[in-house]
């Protein structure tokens, strides 16, 4: 899958580092420091900016609406983002709070936010939940979406490692509604959990005729799944910059020397 110089799923996983920052400022100093680290990919979490700060609270979540959304900012901090990167992929996440986000939203406001941003043409990647929707509904937001972006389609499960047989049949889903690369990560309480979803990565990846996929078993349990995406066919492996966004990120500098040292056994 190629993504502006970035081939993913051919060769060395790529890595990929977030930008978790509230202000506009951070998220282009966080950018910055991306830029001339050695991860691949940037990934804006939106859900952290303070962009979003105008929330209705139900139901002690933070509940964004797209209408007190200044999209006008977003827009402005997709081209500073784009102008700082250079030539590195952006991929745009909004993380829901269901899936271990910082905010909740509507299933239409969702739709609207991810495509509006997609739309503008700064972004070459977007993060797409794929169970937030019924299977017809998703299948053609994905399909819009990917008039401007190449679709990650995605699921997260931050309590527990589900069955392989499920995880494998999540991965296949996530291509049939036509994401352009699954992505799975999950939650260890066991090693036995780790191994399982190291298997199920192995699986969907044979299943998908060697289509990149993503995925990984979160936590300190979990770490060896990111360090040896390669060998379970894992296309890109996320690393952070400071404060990860995910429990078992390991530092970009540290999990690239570390993939570099296994390729070369």
């Amino acid at each position: 899958m190629k993504v502006r110089s970035i081939d993913i799923g051919k060769g060395v996983p790529k890595i990929c580092a977030p930008i978790i920052e509230e202000t506009q400022s951070d998220v282009l100093s966080m950018a910055e420091k991306i830029y001339k680290s050695s991860a691949d990919i940037a990934e804006w979490r939106i859900d952290f900016y303070n962009g979003l700060n105008a929330v209705n609270n139900i139901s002690g979540k933070n509940f964004v609406d797209i209408k007190l959304v200044d999209m006008d900012s977003f827009k402005e901090t997709l081209k500073q983002l784009r102008t700082v990167l250079k030539d590195k992929p952006l991929l745009i996440t909004f993380r829901t709070f269901t899936e271990g986000g910082s905010k909740e939203i509507s299933p239409d406001n969702y739709m609207e936010l991810i495509e509006n941003l997609a739309s503008f043409g700064y972004a070459d990647m977007a993060d797409v939940e794929v169970y937030r929707l019924g299977k017809e509904e998703i299948s053609a937001f994905i399909s819009r979406l990917k008039k401007y972006v190449t679709v990650v389609g995605s699921y997260h499960d931050f309590s527990k490692t589900p069955d392989t047989s499920n995880m494998v049949e999540r991965l296949l889903y996530m291509d049939s509604v036509g994401a352009d690369i699954p992505k799975l990560a999950v939650m260890p309480n066991n090693k036995t959990d780790v191994m399982r979803l190291m298997e199920a990565s192995a699986e969907a990846v044979d299943k998908l005729e060697g289509k990149p996929v993503i995925t990984m078993s979160m936590a300190r349990l979990g770490v060896i799944s990111r360090i040896a995406a390669e060998s379970t066919g894992s296309a890109v492996s996320f690393g952070c910059i400071g404060k990860p966004s995910a429990p078992g990120q390991i530092e970009v500098e540290v999990l690239k020397n570390i993939i570099e040292q296994i390729r070369g056994i």
